[in-house]
């Protein structure tokens, strides 16, 4: 199927089959979306992928995209599967919701803060993090099998330690 050069407007990028949805937030992550495009255009993913690109640079070819929306829910509630580089806000919201995630850390970004997150995220078993691109058809895969655990908040410690110090004084 052909795709436009242009970018699609939100509203045009969702098909009612179940899609990935790639999403790299509010800045860029240009390796995460050229490499999903090579794997749809070489036949490797076979599924319908929609990304969100953000500032990037990078012009897709074999999937559809778009730039920015103001919510995310409309992709998340359509997409099988979701790939995302590790942003704490997206990280945690997907996690929350229980859905399908793979993350890639933009360790461009912030000096690698994110690999804390998604390391115990993974650990807890809330995501899959894919930790070479060249692995990112073999984590969609296992994202497909994997039943996830669901995320429990930590009870709130914070009053106990004010308490605490409240105490010591």
């Amino acid at each position: 199927m052909a795709h436009s050069r242009k970018a699609n407007t939100w509203y045009s990028v969702w098909r009612p089959a179940a899609m990935i949805f790639v999403t790299v937030g509010t800045a860029h992550y240009n390796p995460l979306i050229k490499e999903m495009d090579r794997l749809v255009g070489e036949g490797v993913i076979k599924d319908s992928v929609v990304a969100q690109i953000g500032r990037g640079s990078y012009i897709p070819q074999h999937l559809r995209y778009f730039r920015f929306m103001r919510f995310l829910n409309p992709a998340y509630e359509r997409a099988e599967i979701i790939v995302s580089t590790g942003g704490a806000g997206t990280t945690m919201e997907c996690v929350r919701k229980g859905l399908r995630l793979v993350v890639i850390e933009n360790a461009s970004l912030m000096e690698g803060h994110q690999a804390q997150l998604i390391g115990e995220m993974s650990r807890r078993g809330h995501l899959i993090w894919c930790r070479d691109l060249s692995n990112l058809s073999d984590c969609i895969r296992e994202a497909r099998k994997r039943v996830f655990s669901p995320f429990v908040s930590d009870k709130p410690r914070m009053h106990l330690m004010i308490l605490d110090l409240l105490r010591k004084h």
